[in-house]
C-alpha cells in the first residue's frame, strides 16, 4: 500500500537531496499510515517504534 512512499524516500536519500525535505516527506507517509490504523497494535510494532525513535534521536544529534 505504501511501497511507492518507501520507494521514493530511499530513492531521494540515496540522491542525498535534502535532509528537510525526505523528513517531510517521511511525516507524511507517517501520517497516512496512522490514518489507516485501527485501535489494535502488535508487539513487533512497538520494535519498530523503536528503531524509528533512535533514527531520529541520531538524525537530530546530527543537524544540531
Amino acid at each position: 500500500m505504501y511501497e511507492q512512499n518507501f520507494k521514493l524516500i530511499r530513492d531521494l536519500i540515496q540522491r542525498q537531496e535534502p535532509v528537510y525535505g525526505i523528513l517531510s516527506f517521511i511525516e507524511d507517509t507517517i501520517g497516512a499510515i496512522r490514518a489507516d490504523l485501527g485501535p489494535d497494535s502488535t508487539t513487533e510494532s512497538y520494535k519498530h517504534l523503536e528503531e524509528i525513535a533512535t533514527a531520529l534521536e541520531q538524525i537530530s544529534r546530527e543537524l544540531v
